[in-house]
């Protein structure tokens, strides 16, 4: 008896195979329609998601000429702290905590002395840069700082839902 003669066993027919694939194609189409869906509206079981801080809210609502100057006096900020490049300021900023961490005998004055001298450096960026913020805010016209307040208010209650066209700005 030849190979051609014995039944085929273990095999199934190729329309079951490609009724499979469909199958399987179709049941990822709808977990990814699903996921992206709770994803962009809100998180499973109607929970939304936590608003932006309304320190983020207060800037992005800035006029757009208003966040690129707190942008670019960030970026000076930063680059006098003798860290221009991000990346490297991050890299030195772990290679410190890191380096007090495995420090036998271990210090935590030492460590403790690094994480101040992280938060001294971000509170002055950020006192600069609150100090900034305020004097264009208080440079608005009453208008101009009523509607600035709406959209904060819009921008909170949208939850990070942010809107695709934004009104005028008035100054």
């Amino acid at each position: 008896m030849s190979d051609r003669d014995q039944p085929r066993q273990g095999r199934c027919p190729r329309w079951m195979r490609v009724l499979l694939g469909v199958s399987l194609a179709l049941n990822l189409l709808v977990a990814g329609l699903a996921a992206g869906a709770a994803l962009r509206h809100g998180r499973a079981g109607g929970m939304h998601a936590a608003p932006h801080s309304l320190a983020g809210a207060m800037i992005r609502e800035l006029p757009p000429q208003d966040r690129r100057a707190l942008s670019a006096l960030a970026r000076d900020d930063l680059a006098r702290d003798g860290h221009g490049d991000r990346r490297a300021r991050r890299r030195a900023e772990a290679a410190a905590v890191t380096g007090a961490l495995r420090a036998v005998p271990f210090d935590a004055a030492a460590l403790r002395a690094v994480l101040d001298d992280q938060t001294r450096r971000r509170a002055a960026v950020q006192g600069e840069l609150r100090e900034f913020w305020l004097a264009r805010v208080a440079a608005m016209s009453d208008a101009g700082r009523a509607d600035y307040a709406d959209r904060v208010e819009q921008a909170m209650r949208a939850g990070g839902h942010r809107t695709r066209h934004r009104p005028g700005w008035r100054d």
